[in-house]
């Protein structure tokens, strides 16, 4: 019996498999489905329902940053390979990317498979993996599912924002340099100035308040944690 499956449907399954091989996991780090770091090594995995070249030429670019790219897709029931394996497995293991399914089989739980492993890991210190490290180290926390859509990503920026907005909610209206004197970032300014989410209000010179709409995003991020 064959179902339909989203991306996000793989992220659980491989969340539990790289936890479970000692990595701290993240979801949509810079565009990326899944970055996993352990020990120094940041390991990144693009979802996909089936091979095709987007996903390939999405590999390549992450191994622009990452120690270890891999592309995860899905089985059903008890097919052993996709369409065209041989070739893809070549292609693959030439490129230097791994290859992980994911088997779903009905009344069992989902299982991941290395199909191809990708071996002596390197040790990258480029400018985007610095970037990577940044952004997982700012966000503190994992809120995110790999392959989704239509989610609101929880990004550092995100994070920012939703401490100011906590602290507008506390303590009523505030200035940005207020707000930094009760723990809010430098650039609390630029962020209520810009107001990208419209969870903010002036309502007079240099005093912000925060809208319905901000109270609700803090409702749904509180539900989320």
């Amino acid at each position: 019996m064959k179902w339909r499956l989203r991306e996000v449907d793989l992220y659980a399954p491989l969340e539990k498999f790289l936890v479970n091989h000692g990595y701290i996991v993240h979801a949509e780090v810079v565009l990326s489905d899944i970055s996993a770091t352990k020990e120094g090594i940041l390991l990144v995995v693009e979802i996909k329902l089936r091979f095709n070249l987007d996903v390939i030429l999405q590999a390549l670019e992450r191994q622009r940053a990452a120690d270890a790219v891999y592309i995860a897709v899905p089985i059903q029931n008890f097919r052993r390979y996709p369409p065209r394996w041989k070739t893809i497995r070549a292609l693959c293991s030439r490129l230097g990317i791994g290859v992980l399914f994911v088997r779903f089989i009905e009344g069992r739980d989902p299982a991941v498979e290395v199909a191809l492993p990708r071996k002596n890991l390197s040790r990258s210190n480029s400018k985007e993996k610095l970037l990577f490290l940044k952004e997982i180290e700012a966000r503190g926390t994992n809120l995110n599912k790999g392959g989704s859509s239509r989610i609101p990503l929880f990004t550092a920026y995100r994070k920012e924002a939703l401490r100011i907005a906590e602290c507008l909610e506390e303590h009523g209206p505030l200035s940005p340099r207020e707000l930094r004197t009760l723990g809010c970032v430098s650039s609390t300014g630029s962020i209520l100035l810009k107001n990208y989410y419209g969870w903010f209000e002036r309502i007079a010179r240099g005093i912000y308040q925060l809208n319905a709409r901000g109270r609700n995003a803090l409702e749904a991020y509180r539900a989320s944690r």
